[in-house]
């Protein structure tokens, strides 16, 4: 990067490029001398000595200056030397005037390739990837072998850019072979892992198309491996000895591999002391226990003798002030982290604490303070001194809070979710059918928030009762079925005749949002389909899908494409501990919580992670709730699969853009 010039160095710049510029004027109709072009070279050792001191713009002027008194090839030459200069110096405007002042083709073979990556290198400064990669669309046999590291390194950033990641790694691992130096190798080794972090594991694995000993393959294998043991040092062992036995002699088998079981050590917090708050009695009991259940067996999965914190839980009830008790002595008990509290008004209580307002301010609900409860006399620090992850969220999205975490199921994330598929997938007029009440509410809200924000049209809306079994009435003003038929009685009227007639739906519209769980969403799909609207895509949550696969239910779901996380939607490698050991042990009264049961797996998953995730803002987690980051509040989201019914089951689809057929 250039140094930024301050004004107290303007002035010595600015002289010498006078005395610069007043010692290359040359008359033009002065014949070239040896003494001139012993002046030439002496300008040229001083320009490459600037540029290697990163004094870009006197070494770029250096060679504007030559080229001012050269001509023909030699002229085209100094200018690209200036233009390259300018574009490692940054210098984008410099560099692009300059660069259009040369004509190609009076460079020789080698420096008409140089022009061609100054062009890529400058296209990458102005964030145009596809122009760049169109510079340096050259056969690989017509590259020098002197310059073949750097063709595939300018294509590896702009594969990279453009989001094409596989490309990326694949010229990386074709410059290692052009590469002697140590250090030039390790920096390379770390881009390619950068690279490959940017993928999560699933399409990791899918796109290992080679066996070993395949040096591409293995570099996805062992991203692939790190990303699905993190926290569990004592897997992550195994698993690299494996891949060891299958990629013998692979470039990342020394050196990295060992940096690697560092970086992941320092990354990682271990806390000694780790206390779980959730409301085992009173109402939320049963879902607490599930998340308890799943917590512990991510803990006894990833727990090795090198490490074994502490684990102490703790019932918060359902009360505010009994929680926030609970928290206290917690913190009194020595606990190194907190997972918890469960309890939405109790988190919405702790986060006050975490983030002190007036209560005016606030904007609190009342209800968060108990009747008789004294605010004055309640026990609480003055700041949150135990990192806490909280497993609900406040309603106030823009407090954040050092130490302060929020991870959940939160409903509104995935409804955010359908809002981005559906306009990736090319749509932007929407009809919206959701419930009543609260829920019904929240999603409906958060769905046309994101939506409009994409710039998507909302055609119409309708509620539906939750509790009917007939929801013919909203499909119907849904689809204005009614205008139809409307229209035929005043043709009937008008012509006397009795008309034969096939209601028809609106037809200003691209696809609908479905927010249902599996009850109505079983009646609502055959109804849309009744009322002729088999065609149009319908986008849901997670809630449409129990969990378990019910062809004989669901069938009537056909089509309906939904998002849920990897636990439900995917069997892929990693997904320790598995489902079947809750379904062993708990038998069908499981299956109501298998949600639950990963979120207390990925809450205790990202107990170690939480360092590197605020610290690396493109980190992220793939987990068993989905792929996990953090965003600027300290709230956690989630990015989820998506799947479509087919035959009552739910199939995996990509998370590229459907065509028509596939969305419908």
């Amino acid at each position: 990067m250039p140094r930024p010039v301050t004004p107290a160095k303007l002035l010595p710049i600015s002289v010498a490029l006078a005395v610069l510029l007043g010692a290359c004027a040359v008359p033009q109709q002065q014949a070239v001398t040896g003494d001139q072009a012993l002046s030439s070279q002496l300008f040229v050792e001083q320009a490459e000595d600037s540029s290697a001191k990163g004094n870009y713009v006197i070494a770029a002027q250096s060679y504007l200056a030559l080229a001012q008194q050269s001509s023909g090839m030699e002229q085209q030459r100094y200018l690209l030397a200036a233009s390259a200069i300018l574009t490692r110096g940054q210098h984008i405007q410099r560099a692009r005037a300059t660069i259009e002042r040369i004509d190609p083709g009076l460079l020789p073979a080698s420096e008409q390739i140089r022009y061609r990556f100054t062009r890529a290198r400058l296209a990458l400064l102005e964030l145009q990837p596809e122009a760049a990669l169109n510079h340096l669309r050259l056969a690989e046999t017509a590259i020098p072998a002197t310059m073949a590291g750097e063709w595939h390194s300018l294509r590896a950033e702009a594969y990279a850019m453009t989001g094409d990641y596989l490309e990326a790694v694949r010229e990386r691992v074709m410059l290692e072979r052009k590469l002697s130096d140590p250090e030039e190798i390790r920096r390379n080794h770390h881009q390619i892992w950068e690279t490959l972090n940017r993928l999560n594991s699933d399409a990791l694995a899918t796109l290992r198309s080679a066996p070993p000993p395949d040096i591409l393959s293995g570099w996805l294998a062992l991203a692939q491996i790190h990303q699905t043991t993190l926290g569990d040092p004592g897997q992550l062992e195994r698993r690299l000895q494996a891949w060891l036995d299958d990629y013998p002699g692979h470039p990342a088998a020394e050196q990295f591999i060992a940096e690697l079981l560092i970086y992941q050590d320092i990354q990682l917090d271990r806390p000694d002391r780790i206390a779980l708050l959730l409301p085992l009695s009173g109402n939320f009991a049963a879902p607490a226990k599930a998340v308890r259940d799943g917590f512990l067996a991510a803990y006894y999965h990833r727990n090795t003798p090198r490490h074994a914190p502490e684990i102490r839980i703790y019932d918060t009830s359902d009360d505010v002030a009994t929680g926030l008790k609970v928290y206290q002595r917690a913190i009194e008990e020595e606990a190194d982290f907190i997972v918890g509290p469960l309890h939405k008004p109790l988190v919405e209580a702790l986060a006050r604490q975490a983030h002190p307002v007036p209560d005016e301010l606030d904007g609190a609900p009342p209800a968060l303070t108990p009747p008789g409860h004294d605010r004055q006399a309640e026990s609480r620090p003055e700041r949150l001194s135990v990192p806490t992850l909280a497993l609900n969220y406040r309603s106030d999205e823009s407090l954040v809070a050092e130490n302060f975490y929020q991870f959940g199921l939160l409903p509104e994330d995935e409804a955010r979710q359908v809002a981005e598929r559906a306009w990736l997938d090319g749509h932007n007029k929407a009809l919206i059918l959701a419930p009543e009440g609260e829920w019904g509410e929240r999603m409906y809200t958060s769905f046309i928030r994101h939506w409009q924000q994409l710039d998507g049209k909302v055609i119409e809306a309708q509620r539906y009762d939750p509790s009917r079994h007939d929801f013919s009435r909203p499909v119907i003003e849904l689809l204005n079925i009614d205008d139809s038929r409307q229209r035929r009685r005043e043709l009937e009227r008008l012509t006397g005749l009795d008309l034969k007639f096939e209601p028809r739906r609106r037809q200003d519209v691209d696809f609908i949002y479905l927010a249902a769980f599996p009850t109505q969403a079983r009646q609502i799909r055959p109804q849309l389909k009744f009322y002729y609207a088999a065609e149009i895509p319908v986008y849901s949550s997670s809630h449409v899908y129990s969990g378990e696969e019910n062809p004989s239910q669901d069938r009537d779901m056909d089509g309906i494409i939904f998002c849920d996380m990897p636990w439900v939607l995917s069997d892929a490698e990693g997904r320790e501990p598995d489902w079947k050991m809750f379904i062993d042990v708990w038998h069908s009264d499981a299956i109501p919580f298998k949600r639950l049961y990963a979120l207390g797996i990925d809450a205790y998953r990202l107990i170690s992670q939480l360092k590197r995730m605020r610290d690396t803002p493109q980190a992220h987690l793939n987990a068993a709730t989905g792929n996990l980051y953090l965003d600027e509040s300290n709230r956690i989201h989630r990015q989820l699969l998506w799947a479509r019914f087919r035959g009552g089951k739910p199939e995996l689809i990509e998370s590229t853009p459907l065509t028509p057929d596939e969305a419908s």
